[in-house]
C-alpha cells in the first residue's frame, strides 16, 4: 500500500535548481519579485515562447514573456508547457542546443508524475489531459526517464508557480525533431483543446533562438528565427529547419503550434530585444521571448 500511494504521488525532482536558477525558496522569490511581473500588464497572450537558459542570462526575459499573459491569471487553469530534449551536456550554466543530426530519442513524452518539484511550491500535473494526449496520436507515451535529465521545461515552472499558483501543468517533451513528431503534436493539441479549454489554458513553448560557434552567425540565426516566428508561417518554419536557418531550440514545437491551428485569430509579437551568452564550449547562444495574442 505504501508503495502504491508514493507511485501515486511521485514528485519529479530538480536538475537545475542552484545551477540555472536560485534553489532558495527566499532567494528566488526575492528575484521573481525584482522582475516586477505583477505589475508589468494586463497581456492576454494565448500562447507564448520563453527561453530556457540560466536565470542570469535569460530570467528576466522569461519573466517579460509570462507577464504579456497576466491579464489572464485568473482564468488560467493550466499550462501546456512544450520543451525539447537535449544531448547531454553536464555542469552547463548556460543551455546549449546541439546539431539537429544527433542521437536524441525520438518520441512526444508525457509524464507519469503526480508533481513537479519548484523551491516555492510543487505544480500537479494534469493527468486526465496527459491521459488524453497519450491516446492522440502514436507519438506520445507517458514516460517519465527523458523528464528526469532534461532542463528545459523545469527552468520555466518557478514562472508558472508564481504566476499562476493555482494551475495544473501539462509538460510535454519534443524528442529529435521529426515530421511525425510534428505533426502528431498538432492533431493532439487540435483534438484536445477546444476553445472553451483554451480560455482557461496557457501554452507555453520553451526555446532559444539559436546557438552557434561564430557570434555572428548566431546572431543571423536569431534574426531569422524572430522573423519565421513572427510571420507565423508553419510551412516557411518546416523549409527553414530543413536547411538549417530555423536553429531555434524548440522550433518544432512552434510548428506544431502553428500546425494546430489555435492561433489562428492570433498575432506574434517580440516582448523585447534578444540578449546573447557564451557557452563553455565557445557557442554563442540567442535569447528573447515572444507573445501570441
Amino acid at each position: 500500500m505504501d508503495v502504491m500511494y508514493a507511485q501515486k504521488r511521485r514528485v519529479r525532482s530538480p536538475v537545475g535548481a542552484g545551477i540555472f536558477y536560485p534553489d532558495n525558496k527566499g532567494e528566488l522569490l526575492e528575484l521573481l519579485g525584482s522582475y516586477g511581473i505583477n505589475s508589468a500588464g494586463s497581456g492576454c497572450a494565448k500562447a507564448i515562447i520563453a527561453p530556457h537558459g540560466a536565470w542570469n542570462y535569460s530570467g528576466a526575459i522569461a519573466a517579460n514573456a509570462f507577464s504579456s499573459a497576466m491579464g489572464r491569471s485568473d482564468r488560467i487553469k493550466r499550462v501546456i508547457i512544450l520543451g525539447p530534449i537535449h544531448e547531454p551536456q553536464p555542469n552547463l550554466t548556460v543551455c546549449e542546443c546541439s546539431d539537429p543530426q544527433n542521437k536524441r530519442e525520438k518520441g512526444l513524452f508525457l509524464s507519469n508524475s503526480y508533481s513537479f518539484y519548484t523551491p516555492i511550491g510543487n505544480i500537479l500535473v494534469d493527468r486526465k489531459m496527459t491521459k488524453q494526449f497519450e491516446k492522440s496520436g502514436v507519438s506520445f507515451e507517458i514516460n517519465d526517464i527523458p523528464h528526469l535529465e532534461e532542463h528545459s521545461i523545469e527552468i520555466l515552472l518557478p514562472f508558472i508557480k508564481y504566476c499562476f499558483p493555482g494551475a495544473s501543468i501539462v509538460p510535454i517533451l519534443m524528442g529529435q525533431p521529426g515530421a511525425q513528431l510534428i505533426f502528431d503534436l498538432a492533431q493532439g493539441l487540435k483534438t484536445i483543446i477546444t476553445p472553451s479549454i483554451m480560455e482557461e489554458t496557457l501554452i507555453v513553448i520553451s526555446s532559444n533562438l539559436s546557438n552557434n560557434k561564430d557570434e555572428n552567425k548566431a546572431r543571423i540565426l536569431a534574426e531569422e528565427s524572430l522573423r519565421l516566428f513572427k510571420d507565423m508561417n508553419a510551412s516557411a518554419m518546416v523549409s527553414a529547419i530543413l536547411e538549417n536557418r530555423l536553429t531555434a531550440c524548440g522550433g518544432a514545437l512552434v510548428v506544431s503550434l502553428l500546425e494546430s491551428g489555435l492561433l489562428q485569430k492570433t498575432s506574434c509579437s517580440s516582448i523585447n530585444n534578444f540578449v546573447s551568452a557564451v557557452t563553455v564550449e565557445n557557442n554563442t547562444v540567442y535569447y528573447s521571448g515572444l507573445s501570441f495574442v
